[in-house]
């Protein structure tokens, strides 16, 4: 059973504090295409991430800033341009499925959420609480919004079979830089540059596989696990996308440009915590996945 919940967890957690919510608090996640709802009562929303505009009643509105609604207003978030998701925070908490602790839908087996499957039109959203219009200017600081270019720099540290990889190979991983295929989905997405070559043909046994985790496949397209991706794997762990990095995977679409860089666990380590320095004076106690 995979973790599931947001593909981008920042961008969840940005808009969440932007209403009033816990950085993990239920949202909606919107992939791609665009998307439009009608407000039945007074609330207030937050939008972050990829869409290329947020617009209520036909007028633009800010991402990353929170907007009050009111009943009968029509919202329109455009699709993404250069990422991937978008993230709609509402005031209040909203009404989804429980499972093993969590609200968060899993596609693959039609569990939890929104009755275990995504929205579609003519679709009713219930949620509880609504919320008093905030006089305050509250919008994300600059410097805490992902840079969303169509273009990523991705720390990795080196997977347990990276040795499987020709020393050839080993290098151009980290020299050369790679597309983000259309074979791709919340389970994740295959990777288009050079094919790596193997140094010989053995089967490896399954093992432990994670979010962010690279798969060396035997026709030598890596492929990046994303927040659906399965427990175990029986291809070449190769790599591992450090955990600061992680949300980034969820911005990543077709055509994306991406150049993995390898860095040591105990430099992981140390990037993480100074991210979380970073974002904790802002969005308080958050933890990436």
């Amino acid at each position: 059973m995979p973790a599931a919940g947001a593909a981008d967890c920042l961008s969840l957690a940005l808009a969440n504090h932007l209403v009033g919510e816990a950085a993990g608090a239920i949202a909606i996640e919107i992939t791609l295409d665009d998307a439009k709802f009608v407000a039945e009562k007074h609330s207030a929303m937050a939008l972050t991430g990829a869409a290329s505009f947020f617009r209520i009643n036909g007028e633009d509105q800010p991402l990353h800033k929170r907007t009050d609604i009111k009943a009968g207003d029509e919202i329109h978030i455009g699709p993404a341009d250069r990422g991937c998701r978008s993230y709609l925070a509402v005031a209040g908490k909203i009404d989804a499925q429980s499972l093993l602790g969590g609200q968060s839908t899993y596609l693959g087996a039609g569990l939890g959420g929104f009755h275990g499957r995504a929205v579609k039109a003519g679709d009713k959203i219930q949620w509880a609480g609504n919320s008093e219009p905030d006089p305050t200017d509250t919008k994300t600081p600059v410097e805490l919004r992902p840079n969303l270019s169509g273009k990523y720099i991705i720390r990795v540290t080196a997977g347990p079979e990276i040795s499987a990889l020709t020393l050839y190979s080993q290098s151009k991983l980290f020299e050369e830089k790679f597309q983000a295929g259309r074979r791709a989905n919340r389970m994740g997405l295959n990777l288009h540059g050079i094919v790596l070559e193997m140094e010989n043909d053995d089967e490896m046994q399954s093992a432990p596989v994670f979010p962010g985790t690279i798969q060396c496949p035997p026709d030598g397209e890596p492929f990046l696990l994303g927040p659906d991706a399965q427990t175990t794997g029986g291809y070449p762990r190769i790599a591992q996308v450090i955990r600061a990095d992680r949300h980034l995977i969820g911005q990543l679409r077709p055509g994306s440009e991406i150049q993995f860089v390898k860095i040591s666990s105990l430099r992981a380590a140390e990037i993480y915590r100074q991210k979380l320095s970073l974002l904790t004076p802002w969005l308080g106690a958050v933890s990436l996945w």
